[in-house]
């Protein structure tokens, strides 16, 4: 399967099968991971592997609580919605991400702190490597046959989970990653034509 097969034919996948995912084919989607561009090649990414069904319960908990607190509607245990398909999958992968800071960032900290603060909510070179990881970790996944979903509302609950995680200061938990053999996968959506998103000048 060539880079471009692999563009095409991944999707977000929401149910899964059973069948665990062997550590040596996630070791190989993180190796592919490892080679996606970073900021000053700081590779400020590493990824926590949750199988243990007890800790993804857990997490389920957690987010369920949340989720329900903000909506003011129960969720029951066994159900698997947009923010806790995770509990679903054989192995959830959390993406925690560490500090990074260029030249131009501390630069700007000390010369110019409301440009520092605008650069660091919009641009934040180091939040974009991680998603650059996380995107051939995916692609990866699929050429291996996995299927994944990547998944950032669970993120309601952060700081419950990054306790429970153990995910300390200054890492942060930024994304999670759910990983399986694909169960029934939906219609691939369409995508707007190269024409439609490209302007040449």
């Amino acid at each position: 399967m060539n880079v471009f097969e692999a563009m095409k034919g991944r999707q977000s996948i929401r149910k899964f099968r059973k069948e665990p995912v062997p550590r040596e084919a996630l070791l190989k989607m993180v190796e592919a991971a490892s080679w996606a561009p970073s900021a000053g090649n700081a590779q400020n990414v590493r990824f926590l592997v949750v199988e243990d069904k007890e800790l993804l319960t857990k997490m389920k908990g957690i987010v369920d609580t949340v989720v329900s607190r903000t909506t003011g509607k129960p969720i029951a245990p066994d159900k698997i919605n947009n923010y806790n398909l995770f509990w679903g999958a054989p192995a959830a992968v959390c993406a925690i991400g560490g500090p990074y800071e260029s030249t131009t960032d501390r630069l700007l900290r000390e010369k110019d702190p409301k440009r520092h603060q605008v650069r660091r909510f919009q641009v934040n070179a180091g939040l974009q490597s991680v998603s650059a990881a996380v995107t051939q970790f995916l692609l990866a996944a699929y050429a291996l046959g996995y299927g994944t979903c990547w998944m950032t509302g669970l993120l309601i609950a952060k700081p419950e989970l990054e306790s429970a995680l153990s995910v300390r200061f200054p890492e942060e938990l930024l994304a999670v990653i759910a990983v399986g053999k694909p169960d029934s996968p939906p219609a691939k959506p369409p995508r707007k034509p190269p024409a439609e998103i490209t302007t040449f000048r």
